[in-house]
């Protein structure tokens, strides 16, 4: 059942109240709670809300392509033997569901509108060929059907069925078998098949085919979330070189949360980010550093940081803002530029 005009609450009441499923899409959740995207504090709301109203989403809300379709379902009963923690919706692996290019939909009519390009085994060569000139694609899945795949033509098996002197008048003279992966299938070990073949098709749930994944757009999926972690750990080398043999163990040892107080401490390393934070915005310890710099600026832009660094470590299957990558960027520049420059005074 569509969910018409209802809210995203609304929803989740209405297949509470009928116990029959409706469709959604994970988009509408973020519009309900005023957000843009699924950090970890959002998916743990809304999975407080499924909760609430005893319902799940199938594919998963937070391994969904954020504009998807996930099918809002009423809890089932559990039984003596099963526990919560069986439940699929609790199940924080990474899916193959996340990537936009496995949700490019319904297979499309005559080659217009939106939706997966494909060609037929009786499909002249030369009409695939300038398919995939004018849409720029390297391959075309050979489909007979929604549901049917009799394989994938590319130009590296155009190249290679010519090199062997076929007559090529087809797709299906010069084609390659694919590997075709669920939806759901982990997508770490989906990345070993784009890797080893090149490209995957991808079936949903229903046995339709929505998706075509090919190594760039796994390389675009990783460098998104590889980016943020990498930029962190530059801040954070920077910070402690910043920060080292200005201090004692003692006064390390000082900065610690008072909550953790069994916590050892053997050098910098062994500090959070958070602390390294508290010793900048200390007056007297920011004097020792013997920085020509605004000490309440730079405390702010690493509060930043921290936040979007908090987001990062948690995993947000949408990855970090345009603004929040930008921000990590300028942050890390500014270290760069401010440990060139003392690096040069010291050698004057």
């Amino acid at each position: 059942m569509e969910s018409t005009n209802l809210s995203f609450e609304g929803i989740l009441a209405e297949v509470q109240k009928n116990q029959k499923s409706m469709t959604t899409s994970p988009h509408v959740a973020l519009d309900y709670l005023n957000v843009s995207r699924r950090g970890w504090r959002v998916i743990e709301r809304v999975n407080k809300l499924f909760d609430q109203y005893e319902v799940f989403s199938e594919p998963n809300f937070s391994n969904a392509w954020l504009y998807s379709s996930i099918e809002i379902k009423p809890k089932p009963k559990l039984s003596a033997n099963k526990t919560m923690n069986e439940q699929e919706e609790l199940d924080p692996t990474p899916r193959l569901s996340l990537l936009k290019a496995a949700n490019i939909g319904t297979i499309r009519e005559n080659h217009q509108g939106t939706g997966l390009l494909t060609v037929k085994k009786e499909t002249k060569l030369s009409e695939a060929i300038t398919l995939m000139l004018m849409h720029d694609y390297s391959q075309l899945p050979i489909l007979s059907g929604i549901r049917d795949v009799d394989g994938i033509i590319s130009w590296k098996s155009i190249g290679r069925a010519l090199s062997l002197g076929k007559g090529c008048l087809t797709v299906n003279d010069c084609k390659d078998e694919v590997v075709i992966l669920n939806y759901d299938e982990p997508l770490f070990n989906a990345v070993k098949f784009v890797l080893d073949k090149e490209v995957v098709l991808v079936r949903q749930k229903d046995k339709t085919i929505s998706g075509i994944v090919t190594s760039t757009d796994i390389g675009e999926q990783f460098i998104s979330l590889a980016e943020p972690f990498l930029i962190i750990e530059q801040i954070e080398n920077h910070i402690r070189r910043m920060l080292d043999g200005k201090f004692t163990l003692d006064e390390l040892r000082k900065s610690i949360d008072p909550s953790d107080k069994s916590r050892e401490i053997k050098n910098l390393s062994d500090l959070t980010f958070g602390e390294y934070i508290k010793i900048i915005e200390n007056p007297e310890k920011f004097e020792k550093l013997k920085l020509k710099i605004d000490r309440i600026v730079i405390i702010k832009q690493l509060e930043e940081v921290r936040k979007i660094r908090n987001d990062v470590m948690h995993f947000d299957p949408d990855g970090i803002t345009p603004q929040g990558l930008e921000l990590l960027r300028q942050t890390v520049n500014f270290f760069h530029t401010l440990s060139s420059t003392l690096k040069q005074k010291q050698q004057q």
